[in-house]
């Protein structure tokens, strides 16, 4: 029994994931590359089967596999470098194209030299095992033979190698260890970057390829192995590409997503779970601008029970100890030195009594801000609440209240962060949208 068309099962799963993202990712910008992939991927595992089942040539499946083989490597390696964010395009980056189409079209050229009839003929004297001298009737097979077997080996082997040494060097970037994937899945909420999952899988998935390529194994066994092994590898790795946009994932958040679009009944409380999930990835300005609308929305601090403030939301519960960032905490929070015009970097560093270089390094390791932003959050938050209180009052009297040079300046800073200006900030407040 023959068990080569078994491998339609790893293409099709690769091509059910490619219309997936098709419908569902197509604005990502590592889209294009992760869709070329499945398709490269898919027509590669499945080409034995598409050239004899559908085209009833095995010179069709070695053709298939002569264009769509080598491109799968580099567009795996484009895909990784859009995950990794740290990718600079250039059109040099296309040039391998050139090794997929240079393969593609000699043997091409060669197969019509030799008719197709007299190279299906030597392509299952290939597949057979044969050698010697009856292996080739005429100098076009010989050709047909170095194209399409030896150079395409020699082509595949070289893009293998350069990609196991990415995915390494990818992995020593990351400082990937193998029990971050134990973690992964030992604890739902272990937070794993997708790029890793995605190395791992590429990986095991490559070296699939290969032994199907180079060995092309005769045993029902193991292509029945290979074929489960390999569709199961790929289904995870569409699965995973669908949280691309992630740069850290867990089981739990995965579950969260399903959970909210399936389980009507436990919906508000999986959206808080999302939510919360949601907050991790939101740095200072746009957590503000989060707060500052749901505050907005829900009429909060205008009644009883006042929302948490963004001055809150940004530092955190004050420190009672006497590290230094509890005495920058109290100097802002408690003394509300962030209401001094033109408050710099050097005065606060001057009360602190060190340097404003250090005082930079620990506002940035603690809030993922800048000192100016976090400034510009802290009289924002307080504009808010005088705005509240003193609904009468001009542009000109907040900002100087709030410690801003100009009424310009506060209005143009209060819309960045809250998303509106003053005024209707403060009439979306009155009105309780």
């Amino acid at each position: 029994m023959d068990w080569t068309p078994l491998y339609i099962i790893p293409g099709l799963t690769f091509l059910f994931w490619a219309v997936v993202h098709a419908l569902l990712c197509s604005r990502t910008s590592w889209f294009r590359y992760l869709f070329l992939t499945l398709i490269a991927v898919s027509l590669t595992a499945a080409a034995d089967v598409i050239g004899s089942a559908v085209f009833g040539s095995p010179t069709v499946a070695h053709l298939i596999l002569q264009l769509m083989a080598p491109a799968t490597i580099p567009l795996t390696v484009l895909y990784f470098a859009h995950l990794y964010r740290d990718f600079k395009y250039k059109p040099v980056q296309i040039l391998w194209i050139i090794i997929p189409v240079m393969l593609f079209t000699a043997s091409f050229i060669l197969a019509n030299i030799n008719g197709l009839d007299q190279t299906d003929a030597l392509i299952n004297r290939l597949n057979s095992g044969r050698t010697g001298d009856d292996l080739f009737f005429n100098a076009n097979e010989h050709a047909f033979y170095i194209w399409t077997v030896v150079v395409f080996r020699i082509v595949m082997a070289i893009e293998t190698i350069a990609m196991l040494a990415y995915c390494a060097y990818l992995a020593k970037t990351l400082h990937f260890h193998p029990r971050h994937l134990v973690s992964f899945f030992s604890n739902k909420r272990w937070r794993i970057r997708v790029l890793e999952v995605q190395v791992v899988l590429a990986t095991l998935i490559l070296l699939g390829l290969c032994t199907k390529i180079f060995l092309h194994p005769p045993y029902p066994g193991f292509i029945f192995f290979m074929v489960m092994l390999m569709t199961v590898l790929q289904f995870f790795f569409g699965f995973i590409a669908l949280f691309g946009s992630k740069e850290y994932v867990s089981r739990s958040e995965i579950d969260t997503s399903f959970r909210f679009n399936y389980r009507i009944e436990t919906a508000s409380a999986v959206a808080e779970e999302v939510i919360m999930d949601m907050m991790g990835q939101l740095e200072g300005e746009s957590l503000s601008h989060v707060l500052t609308r749901l505050q907005v929305h829900t009429g909060a601090g205008s009644g009883k029970g006042e929302a948490a403030s963004l001055s809150t939301a940004l530092l955190g519960k004050t420190r009672h100890d006497d590290s230094l960032m509890a005495q920058f905490q109290k100097l802002m929070m408690g003394e509300q030195l962030f209401l001094q015009p033109g408050l710099t970097l050097t005065d606060v560093a001057v009360r602190l009594k060190t340097n404003k270089t250090y005082v930079s390094k620990m506002v940035n390791q603690t809030y993922n801000l800048g000192f100016p932003e976090v400034l510009n959050i802290l009289r924002v938050d307080y504009a808010e609440t005088y705005i509240r209180k003193h609904p009468d009052a001009t542009q000109e009297d907040i900002a100087k209240a709030c410690g801003f040079l100009s009424a310009s300046s506060f209005n143009s800073t209060f819309k960045r962060i809250t998303g509106y200006t003053p005024k209707v900030w403060a009439a979306r407040i009155s009105s309780g949208q």
